[in-house]
C-alpha cells in the first residue's frame, strides 16, 4: 500500500458518517404590532409614529417633513404622494436622473412590509422607483398600513407580492450608521442620518 492510500484510508476512518436533517425548526411566532414594530425600530435609531387615521396622516407627515427640511427640499415618491393627497410636495418624476436626488433634504416614500423583528421596512420598485432617493436624501420618511406589519422576516417574504422578487427590493431600518473609523458611530456615513416611519390604519 502506498503513502497515499495509507492517507486516504485513515481519511476515510475518521470521517464521520452523515446523519439525516432533523426537519424544519420553526421559529416562535414574534409578535406583530405597531408596539414592537416601534420598540424595535427605535431600538436601532429610527423612529415610528401612528398608528394614524388616513384623514390625519398628511398633515402629520408634512409637519414632520418641513421640520426636517427646515426650507430644502421634500420630494415623494409617486405612491407616496397619492397616500398624502393634495400635499405641496415635489413628486419625482419619471425620467428624473439619479444624481437629482442629491440635495434633498426629506424623501418620503410608501412601504409594503413592515418587521416587527428587526424594525425594517420592505420597500418595493413599484413604490419608490427611484431607488437613489432612499440613499441620497438627509432623511428619510416612510408610509406604511399598520395591516402590513409582521411578526419576522419569513413572514415578510411570505407577504411580499410576487411582483416584488422581479426587480429591486430595499429592506431599511434605522437610519444609516457605521462604526468602522476608530469604533465612532457616525449617523449618515452612507446613507440618510434619520429614518421615520408613519404607520396609518388601512
Amino acid at each position: 500500500m502506498s503513502g497515499r492510500e495509507r492517507v486516504l484510508v485513515a481519511v476515510r476512518r475518521a470521517t464521520r458518517h452523515g446523519v439525516a436533517h432533523p426537519g424544519p425548526h420553526p421559529a416562535p411566532p414574534l409578535a406583530a404590532d405597531f408596539a414592537s414594530f416601534a420598540a424595535t425600530l427605535a431600538a436601532v435609531g429610527g423612529e415610528a409614529h401612528g398608528p394614524l387615521a388616513r384623514a390625519s396622516l398628511a398633515d402629520a407627515v408634512l409637519a414632520h417633513a418641513r421640520r426636517w427640511a427646515a426650507g430644502g427640499r421634500i420630494v415623494a415618491e409617486p405612491s407616496a404622494a397619492a397616500l398624502l393627497g393634495t400635499a405641496a410636495v415635489e413628486i419625482a418624476r419619471d425620467a428624473a436622473a439619479p444624481h437629482s436626488f442629491a440635495d434633498v433634504a426629506v424623501a418620503i416614500a410608501k412601504g409594503s412590509v413592515g418587521i416587527a423583528e428587526n424594525g425594517a421596512v420592505a420597500v418595493t420598485a413599484d413604490d419608490a422607483p427611484h431607488r437613489a432617493l432612499l440613499f441620497l436624501a438627509e432623511r428619510v420618511i416612510l408610509l406604511l398600513d399598520a395591516a402590513s406589519i409582521v411578526g419576522d422576516l419569513h413572514s415578510a417574504m411570505r407577504a411580499l407580492p410576487a411582483a416584488a422578487w422581479q426587480s429591486q427590493l430595499t429592506f431599511v431600518s434605522g437610519p444609516s450608521k457605521t462604526a468602522d473609523i476608530e469604533q465612532t458611530l457616525v449617523h449618515g456615513a452612507h446613507g440618510p442620518r434619520a429614518l421615520a416611519v408613519f404607520v396609518h390604519q388601512s
